[in-house]
């Protein structure tokens, strides 16, 4: 037996489980494939122009990346009206999340964020041994009154999804405004927009890149709308001083030299993204019209999922667990902080049209299960 000592913070925590996960459900008789909208990822794919770039750059697998992005980050400082000195990028924004974390706190302070958002912040903090505090959503919102009067003096870092995952409520400028009134500028703000562009479309769209603030760090991600989930390519854009401290706690070689130039061509693809937030756009038409139909409890959507809200956990399981059986995988969440939510992504036009029959199906099915 080893004798290894493992910290109680380590021995605590669960392994990460990706939302389309293959499970041990038997499928029914007529479905052949799983259409995967569990884990918010692009339906189209990946861009042609990125799979041009892909192949291209695997004739230089055998050299070390540019520890700088500094093509992707000039890119991003361009399009952004940044310095380049003002960018970080790293495999995804979840990698940058747990950098921010061990950077910025210690174990005698604490990450504050909410009950029901994104469950990367959770993990994060708790697997370096941080303690993180959370205040209950407000109809299914931020509520950034209660985050205020949750402040304490060893608060170090505030951390906020917007829109948020997995509710797909936003934030808006007006409320965000009130917010950073109010937080000490000792307390650094993570303002994590990894559906940005989704938001965007929406009406009074909180843009985290309109304020220069020497306590606010800004996250946007590939991984959705630039369909590079597989990739894992993220940014974090601040302050200088705090991206020179990132830069020192990071991996030097990340993202890596294939992600880099992807990353860069999947930005010179716009075509690309506006079919994404079109096909989108018809999507949550489609899911939102469904649960009308079916009276079931949604909230208004501002990224690319919607998230019901079904009547207890045991319901939220059998309605997950029937559509996977129909070929539609679906996101609990449970493991978010919000048993009764399911999360549900768009997909293509079909797939989603597909979907919304499944779950018509479905509900009726499990509403009859004694």
């Amino acid at each position: 037996m080893s004798g290894i000592e493992i910290p109680d913070y380590v021995q605590a925590l669960d392994p990460y489980k990706p939302g389309n996960q293959k499970k041990a459900v038997k499928l029914r008789e007529n479905v052949s494939e799983i259409i995967a909208l569990a884990s918010n990822e692009n339906p189209l794919g990946t861009s042609p122009k990125v799979l041009t770039a892909i192949t291209e750059a695997a004739k230089s697998s055998g050299l070390y990346p540019d520890p700088g992005s500094s093509e992707l980050v000039n890119l991003l400082a361009q399009r952004f009206n940044k310095r380049p000195s003002q960018i970080v990028c790293g495999h995804g924004s979840e990698s940058l999340i747990a950098h921010i974390v061990n950077a910025f706190s210690d174990i005698n302070t604490r990450v504050l964020t909410s009950v029901g958002t994104f469950a990367g912040i959770y993990v994060k903090t708790h697997k370096i041994g941080r303690i993180i505090n959370q205040v209950p959503l407000f109809k299914w919102k931020y509520d950034l009154e209660g985050i205020i009067n949750r402040i304490q003096t060893n608060t170090k870092i505030i951390y906020i999804s917007n829109p948020n995952n997995p509710t797909g409520s936003m934030i808006t400028k007006e409320e965000f405004e009130w917010f950073i009134a109010r937080v000490p500028k000792n307390i650094l703000i993570v303002l994590d927009e990894a559906y940005s562009v989704y938001g965007a479309q929406h009406e009074n769209y909180l843009d985290g890149l309109e304020y220069d603030l020497p306590n606010l760090l800004i996250l946007q991600t590939l991984s959705k709308t630039h369909g590079l989930a597989g990739l894992r390519v993220g940014y974090a854009i601040g302050p200088e001083n705090l991206i020179d401290i990132l830069y020192k706690v990071k991996l030097p070689f990340e993202p890596s030299i294939i992600a880099q130039k992807a990353a860069v061509a999947s930005l010179q693809d716009e075509n690309f993204v506006n079919e994404t937030i079109r096909i989108n756009k018809i999507g949550l038409d489609m899911l939102v019209n469904t649960f009308k139909k079916l009276d079931i409890e949604y909230v208004e959507p501002k990224a690319n999922f919607i998230m019901i809200l079904l009547d207890n956990e045991s319901m939220v399981e059998k309605f997950v667990t029937h559509s996977y059986e129909h070929g539609v995988s679906i996101r609990n969440c449970k493991p978010f902080g919000i048993p009764r939510g399911i999360r549900i992504s768009t997909g293509t036009i079909e797939q989603t049209e597909y979907a919304c029959k499944v779950f018509e199906h479905v509900y009726e099915e499990i509403k009859n299960i004694d």
